[in-house]
């Protein structure tokens, strides 16, 4: 019997005592707070990232509305720039020709309402003559001599020009003084071509 208890005890030894674990109470809950910390700053991140995206796209979205509206009014615009010029020229011919009052009135009745539709809608008139040529606002069809106006002066308009705010609707044709007519210069003679000797 003795021999029986002692081979058993040998078979199933005693499991011995764990160890505590070194980690501390403190350690183990500093290392969830770190975590969430960093996760708190990458969600910030993302969301003023997305903030920044949408701001940008509701500027563009407004700008590109802003843009198809101008285009648009521009188009209809430009259509009616010439019913206004042949407004303006059979103004001027009524008058020429001593046509009745009531013929001139209604000329400038219906004129005076196509021009106030136009400042409704930001368009004005450019001032030209008198006016220093500038290639970039101006179309020239002609330069003439003047006694009145120095060189590159516009001192006629063939037909007038708009602007819709600061944009060049439609450029002003114009014609352009070269000055006085003694004043324009020669074209210089180029030198005869030099002979060389026959050999």
């Amino acid at each position: 019997m003795e021999d029986q208890e002692e081979k058993k005890k040998t078979a199933h030894p005693e499991a011995p005592e764990s160890e505590p674990s070194e980690t501390t109470a403190d350690e183990a809950a500093a290392q969830p707070a770190d975590a969430t910390g960093s996760e708190v700053e990458t969600l910030k991140d993302r969301l003023l990232r997305l903030q920044a995206d949408f701001d940008n796209f509701r500027k563009r979205t407004v700008r590109d509305r802003e843009e198809q509206t101008r285009r648009a009014c521009e188009r209809i615009i430009k259509d009616l720039l010439p019913v206004v010029d042949h407004f303006e020229i059979g103004l001027q011919s009524a008058r020429k020709h001593h046509a009745k009052h009531a013929v001139i009135e209604g000329f400038e009745g219906i004129l005076t309402q196509l021009r106030h539709v136009l400042e409704r809608a930001g368009v004005s008139a450019l001032d030209t003559v008198g006016k220093a040529f500038d290639p970039k606002v101006h179309e020239c069809v002609a330069h003439v001599p003047s006694e009145e106006q120095v060189e590159n002066t516009v001192i006629q308009e063939t037909r007038r020009g708009y602007k819709l705010g600061s944009y060049v609707l439609r450029a002003p044709q114009v014609i352009v003084s070269t000055g006085p007519a003694g004043s324009v210069p020669a074209p210089e003679e180029a030198d005869p071509p030099v002979s060389t000797p026959e050999r």
